[in-house]
């Protein structure tokens, strides 16, 4: 099984190659996924994390506030810069991820949600490689440990399915695109859109659950 370091690593490439192109007015766009945020800022992020992290500067680690923080430390720096950043301190973060365990995982997901977030901001195709259907599967893993006590939910896209929660399944979700799944269960759609997509069956007690992150970036 590839291991946490390559998918991140895999990730971080793709960041790099996107951002390596983009003009000053799509690098100001705003962020629906990140509506405090601009496409320049997501990167400040997303290159602030291991540079925290191999710093040991953890405290409120995944709060708004240390997010932030990364993004502030960065504004005004030129991309290159940003990108060479990176990959001055992308190298150690990856070779200790096999040592964190699940939370290897989450910087994992981290990126791959943001890199999704920076794509929609851009009008661009949401991402479809074997790592954003990794993804999907610790979205999905997450959401059944937020089900109710009682009932089931199936969820279904592009001919896979999953199901969370306990009992006989009595509610479905379809959506068309896994892509589209990841951003629902990852709090990047409102409830109201939620509540608008394919549904079988009483979608209410599944819509406070479904979204992880959905206090945090």
């Amino acid at each position: 099984m590839t291991g946490a370091d390559q998918h991140y690593r895999e990730q971080r490439s793709r960041v790099g190659d996107l951002y390596s192109g983009l003009t000053d007015e799509q690098l100001g766009a705003q962020v629906p996924g990140c509506p405090a945020w601009t496409v320049r800022d997501v990167l400040g992020h997303l290159v602030g994390v291991p540079a925290d992290v191999t710093a040991g500067l953890m405290d409120d680690a995944g709060s708004p506030k240390w997010t932030q923080s990364q993004v502030d430390a960065r504004t005004g720096r030129p991309i290159a810069d940003l990108i060479e950043e990176w990959d001055t301190t992308g190298p150690a973060f990856e070779a200790a991820m096999e040592g964190l365990g699940f939370l290897g995982w989450i910087f994992v997901m981290d990126i791959s949600l943001h890199l999704d977030d920076v794509r929609e901001a851009l009008g661009l195709p949401l991402g479809t490689s074997p790592t954003d259907d990794l993804v999907l599967e610790r979205l999905v893993e997450q959401a059944d440990k937020r089900a109710p006590g009682t009932g089931s939910l199936t969820l279904s896209s592009a001919g896979r399915s999953w199901t969370i929660g306990a009992g006989e399944p009595g509610v479905s979700l379809t959506v068309d695109a896994p892509a589209e799944l990841s951003r629902v269960l990852a709090a990047r759609r409102a409830d109201d859109a939620v509540r608008a997509l394919d549904w079988s069956g009483d979608p209410e007690p599944w819509i406070p659950v479904l979204p992880l992150f959905r206090e945090g970036r």
